[in-house]
């Protein structure tokens, strides 16, 4: 059964005239979520199954602070359903699975004429992200002017996408990345600023003495990254933080 409730919406669609409206709405306010009896056993689990996995997206959306979100739920749930006999009190849910986008709930109908069932609720969820505006090359940087906020489903997305752009703008594309396709945060890398056998700054600081000589580098080295550098005065090989295109900073003073 297929249902398009909004988080702050799903109460007010109610299709009975107003006075039976008023009289459900006092039902709401006397039982708990979950507890509202309807006039099947299929309305109250696809009910209850729903304000549960709502419930479940506003928790995650509070603890990942994301700041405009939409869901819709699909209930999936046995044939056996449509013949079962509504529940004269309220069944009791136990969530069984508890991985979004797929929540799996055990609904039981307590007595001796009771049933059971095993419901899934699929969640979809409605996030702006950031996606490229146009083509991205390889290696390019990301600037403001080449990306976008969009909404997009991430329920059947893997790995982690990036929801502001400020996270990924100065950093640089690892392939190419296509138009209205979510950016992930694999989907980037901090600019390469020293590449291998290049000659480089290299700088020492010892308090507030600051020296610098040449030298060159043994791997190449994107922002903020160590990298093995050997002194073109000493020969001797130390480690390095790449702090500027063609600058590192030695780990101890020379």
């Amino acid at each position: 059964m297929k249902n398009t409730p909004s988080p702050r919406k799903a109460f007010f669609r109610l299709p009975f005239p107003l006075a039976e409206a008023l009289t459900a709405a006092l039902l709401l306010l006397t039982f708990p979520a979950c507890a509202v009896i309807t006039d099947s056993a299929r309305q109250q689990i696809n009910q209850g199954a729903i304000q549960l996995a709502e419930q479940t997206v506003k928790n995650l959306a509070a603890q990942k602070q994301w700041p405009d979100y939409h869901s819709r739920f699909n209930v999936f749930m046995p044939a056996a359903v449509a013949s079962a006999a509504p529940c004269p009190q309220p069944p009791i849910f136990t969530a069984s699975a508890k991985t979004l986008p797929r929540l799996g709930y055990s609904v039981l109908c307590p007595g001796a004429a009771g049933w059971r069932f095993t419901v899934t609720v699929k969640a979809d969820i409605y996030l702006p992200v950031v996606m490229p505006a146009r083509e991205i090359a390889r290696g390019e940087t990301l600037t403001a002017d080449a990306l976008t906020l969009k909404k997009f489903n991430i329920s059947n997305q893997r790995g982690e996408l990036v929801m502001k752009m400020e996270e990924v703008l100065g950093l640089t594309a690892r392939h190419a990345l296509r138009v209205n396709t979510p950016v992930k945060a694999n989907d980037v890398v901090r600019p390469l600023w020293v590449k291998r056998d290049q000659a480089v700054t290299l700088v020492s600081r010892n308090g507030e003495i600051t020296a610098q000589t040449s030298g060159v580098a043994l791997k190449s080295g994107h922002q903020g990254e160590v990298i093995k550098v050997q002194n073109a005065s000493s020969q001797r090989v130390v480690s390095a933080t790449v702090e500027a295109p063609g600058v590192v900073v030695a780990a101890v003073a020379q």
